[in-house]
């Protein structure tokens, strides 16, 4: 996106401080400008450097003479401002000299203090993540997000700790990136948290105070029903590599997905030692889940055998991985991946099938056979209900039972009694035809003894 023209306020000397060495501040004489070339909107189209006198000028000491060299930077100036207008760049003009002169060997200038220290801002931040063991993934997100709005702020010439710019990168990067809605809601977040933290350390005010977050996407994704994973089940079987274990190990990694709801990272870092094979009641330890909380996880007992099957035939080492790739070494989650993306292709399943499909599945069958939330969320690890909510998914049939249920409830008790009634023989030995009318006769006659006792 072409860079917008810094507004009045701007610090200009600290542009035209790129010029000393180079532009003198002489007597001034009627020359020839050195005019830009017109940008496409116009905006620059009466920008001219002021004229300079290129023979003599008088100065205290007497009169000396630009030499030849002078000339020769003046003119590269004004070639390289009309070539870059050629090629479409937008920048303002000083700021366009400004990435010439390094060619023409001037020292680099420094960039605005504000851009250095939000730099060791970043880096101080990040740290104090680190100490607090947040995710790799989160320090990537981090990582990522504040150097494209210190990039973006430094190509622009802009102090970004002013809502008003802060406005302006994020509609820079809704232009640029074209972001789905999970991905701006995540941008917007994480730069507001980093960016409070930054203005509640330097004692500034804050860009975000008024600044409303985007609406909170809702998480939509697929489940699998019993159907669908045996289907994919059946698949993984049947890799197109016919390789020794090749099969068994992926049936075994889809197997412990949805039985045990472990994130593709908890799942590829498992080690023997984690298991509690022997026991009783066998179980994995999670060390390091979302947010660094270590959890003991309940396992199936058909998993369990599989494990310790498997653990019998390798004979493996306490810190081995469970899970392993062809050349024996660590599972990567681009693997587990790959391996879950071939089988749903395989099994003919159209929805986008991922590990997190298969963590989904499992929270969507617990709810719908146990119906009890607090137990999903200790059983995937969630601290949380309301993220157990938004994806232990509700079944179409169970909303039409649903439907039924509360029709059964609104209807009359009459009525509502009356398919039990039928279900059951008459006394007589006759048709069930005759059983509702008997039924109610003593109920009437009831009715029919309090209302005399009311008169």
């Amino acid at each position: 996106m072409p860079a917008e023209q810094p507004p009045d306020g701007v610090d200009s000397a600290c542009q035209l401080e790129l010029f000393d060495g180079t532009l003198a501040e002489p007597q001034r004489a009627g020359t020839e400008p050195l005019a830009s070339t017109d940008r496409r909107d116009g905006s620059n189209a009466d920008w001219e450097v002021p004229p300079t006198t290129l023979a003599e000028s008088s100065t205290a000491s007497g009169r000396r003479t630009y030499s030849d060299a002078d000339r020769a930077v003046l003119k590269a100036l004004e070639v390289a401002l009309a070539d870059a207008r050629a090629a479409a760049d937008d920048r303002p003009p000083l700021i366009v000299l400004a990435s010439y002169l390094g060619e023409l060997g001037a020292p680099a200038t420094p960039p605005p203090d504000d851009c250095v220290s939000l730099r060791q801002a970043r880096d101080d931040w990040l740290r104090r993540l680190q100490t607090q063991q947040k995710s790799e993934s989160t320090l990537v997100g981090y990582r990522v997000a504040i150097d494209d709005l210190l990039d973006w702020s430094e190509a622009n010439g802009r102090h970004i700790l002013t809502e008003t710019k802060i406005v302006d990168y994020l509609h820079s990067y809704q232009e640029r990136a074209q972001p789905a809605e999970a991905s701006y809601y995540r941008r917007f977040v994480l730069l507001r948290k980093f960016v409070r933290w930054v203005c509640r350390r330097d004692g500034v005010p804050d860009p975000f105070l008024d600044l409303d977050a985007p609406p909170k996407p809702r998480q939509e994704r697929d489940w699998l029903t019993p159907e669908e994973f045996r289907r994919l089940l059946d698949a993984a079987g049947r890799p197109e590599r016919n390789l020794p274990g090749l099969a068994d190990r992926d049936q075994l990694v889809l197997l412990a997905l949805v039985t045990t709801g472990l994130r593709r990272s908890e799942l590829c870092a498992l080690e023997w030692r984690d298991l509690e094979l022997g026991r009783r009641d066998p179980s994995l330890l999670v060390r390091c889940g979302k947010g660094s909380k270590s959890r003991r996880q309940p396992l199936p007992a058909s998993l369990a055998r599989e494990l310790r099957r498997l653990h019998d035939a390798r004979q493996p080492e306490p810190t081995d991985p469970v899970f392993c790739g062809l050349e024996g070494g660590r599972l990567q989650e681009t693997i587990l991946a790959d391996i879950i993306r071939r089988a749903a292709k395989r099994a003919g399943i159209e929805k986008h099938v991922t590990a997190h499909t298969l963590r989904h599945t499992a929270a969507t069958w617990l709810r719908q056979e146990l119906g009890d939330t607090r137990l999903v969320a200790e059983y995937l690890g969630h601290a949380d209900l309301s993220t157990v909510a938004r994806y232990a998914h509700v079944d179409r049939k169970e909303l039409f039972g649903a439907a039924g249920r509360l029709e059964q409830l609104a209807a009359p008790w009459e009525e509502a009694e009356a398919p039990a009634e039928l279900d059951q023989p008459s006394a007589t030995g006759e048709g069930s035809d005759h059983t509702p009318s008997e039924a109610k006769r003593p109920r009437r006659r009831g009715r029919r003894r309090r209302r005399r006792g009311r008169r």
